[in-house]
């Protein structure tokens, strides 16, 4: 990547893990997933403008996520562009935003996606676009899976859980379907404890 400066990501992740916390109380299981160095693909679920403080509290390392397009074109585009978002453009193809994907995940860095593209409404998850495969193919990169768990409000104490992670080449069959269900499985999972702690 061009841009290798990290000072405001380092200082605003930070404001932003503290104030996550303070808010909402998370709780972050499975931190330990993540490699310490080298690259790896964070991909997981999508609930809200929120997900990201999640992710913040999970790895104090730098995660460049892949973002609409539109974010950058408000008056806090430079909040993103300094936050080392990839723009993408969800209605063309995108060479530009795959190839900085790509360059991350060379570099040796962090990518994060959110493979439902959007968040998700009365569905549990929606079904996951191809590209977090293709990258990790196309770089030998691991898939750190994570799930959000919970709502974002006051003290909700929501959840984010990171599972071991997954070395696609040594997957047979429907590589993303078998991502997707792994997710899919914890989500049905928390939500049958919820029902019973009724």
């Amino acid at each position: 990547m061009k841009n290798n400066n990290y000072l405001g990501y380092k200082i605003f992740s930070k404001i932003l893990r503290i104030a996550g916390f303070v808010w909402f109380g998370e709780k972050v299981v499975g931190k330990e997933n993540i490699p310490k160095s080298g690259k790896c693909i964070l991909a997981g679920n999508h609930v809200s403008d929120f997900d990201a403080y999640l992710l913040f509290a999970g790895t104090k390392r730098p995660i460049h996520f892949l973002g609409k397009k539109e974010l950058f074109e408000g008056k806090m585009g430079w909040f993103f562009k300094m936050m080392h978002l990839i723009p993408v453009d969800r209605k063309n193809k995108n060479p530009e935003a795959k190839n900085q994907a790509i360059e991350v995940l060379n570099e040796g860095k962090i990518l994060g996606i959110f493979p439902e593209g959007t968040y998700r409404k009365k569905d549990l998850l929606l079904s996951f676009k191809p590209g977090v495969i293709s990258f990790s193919e196309k770089t030998d990169a691991l898939i750190v899976p994570f799930v959000i768990l919970g709502t974002f409000k006051f003290r909700s104490k929501p959840v984010i859980k990171f599972l071991p992670p997954i070395d696609i080449k040594m997957l047979e069959g429907d590589k993303l379907l078998y991502l997707e269900n792994l997710i899919k499985d914890e989500l049905i999972k928390y939500n049958n404890e919820k029902r019973l702690e009724k």
